[in-house]
């Protein structure tokens, strides 16, 4: 069987497929070194025959030969072709993978778009995503709910991160930004008491606090907590910072069943002066 290469116009660009397998060392799909001929060899198996593309002194060279092969071209294809829009579970998943640095491995012959993820419609339940893993000799299997989500914690897998529990939770992200003066407040409260507001992909930024913006009046940040194995509603508040804030001292052991009461007065500043330093001796006497 002939091979199927082509050239193409000096304006059509080429995509160099990546290898789908970690046995793969030339890091190019289908491309492999052979050390008989001690160069790089693009091949295949079509139709239960091998078919040879040709022998090379690079495996660029090779893996060229390969995405300008009708082979190669289909892959393209499906490579770069348009993925459905994410949910919203699926972009935070995204979002996550860039503040850890990762990079979700995209892949041309998986049914879910991404290396290690496969799309199980039949599975019952609402996580249809599979990601296997091998570990130890073993294969370990995790169900998610979006194909993102499975793709990041492939990527944690590969980036050497501990994945033995792959229902793990990410690390919290970094807080946003205040949303209003009275946030900023907060969050220097926050600070001034010695806590620290937990963080969560959730839509407010915030562990326990939940935006409902169809809430009526301008208290629109819900906090919720669990005690007691129990969901417990806590308050609603004008900010997710005010709300997050609670949500700290309920964390650090701190009454808050009056949640207006207002909170410690900060620590007295440090003296400007030696003035002020007397001011506040004879203050205290």
């Amino acid at each position: 069987m002939a091979p199927l290469v082509r050239t193409p116009p000096a304006s059509e660009r080429l995509v160099l497929i990546p290898a789908t397998t970690k046995r793969n060392t030339t890091g190019y799909k289908n491309v492999s070194y052979s050390r008989s001929r001690k160069k790089f060899v693009a091949q295949l198996q079509a139709d239960g025959k091998r078919v040879i593309l040709g022998y090379f002194a690079t495996a660029e060279e090779a893996a060229t030969a390969y995405a300008r092969s009708e082979y190669g071209r289909a892959d393209a294809a499906k490579l770069l072709q348009p993925r459905s829009a994410p949910t919203a579970a699926g972009a935070a998943a995204i979002l996550q993978a860039g503040r850890e640095g990762l990079t979700l491995t995209a892949s041309s012959s998986s049914n879910s778009g991404y290396k290690g993820v496969a799309f199980c419609p039949k599975e019952k339940g609402p996580k249809k995503y599979k990601l296997s893993v091998r570990a130890g000799g073993r294969t370990l299997n995790g169900w998610f709910a979006t194909a993102e989500q499975a793709a990041l914690f492939y990527a944690r897998r590969e980036a050497g991160r501990d994945t033995s529990d792959l229902t793990a939770p990410p690390p919290p992200p970094p807080p946003p930004a205040p949303s209003s003066a009275a946030g900023a407040e907060a969050v220097r409260q926050a600070e001034r008491e010695g806590l620290t507001l937990a963080t969560s992909s959730s839509s407010s930024g915030y562990r326990g606090v939940y935006y409902r913006p169809k809430q009526r009046g301008s208290k629109k940040y819900k906090l919720e907590v669990t005690a007691g194995g129990k969901k417990v509603h806590l308050g609603l508040f004008a900010t997710a910072e005010e709300a997050a804030l609670f949500y700290a001292r309920w964390e650090a052991g701190r009454d808050t069943s009056d949640l207006i009461a207002p909170p410690p007065p900060p620590p007295p500043p440090e003296p400007s002066s030696a003035a002020g330093a007397e001011a506040v001796r004879q203050a205290g006497r």
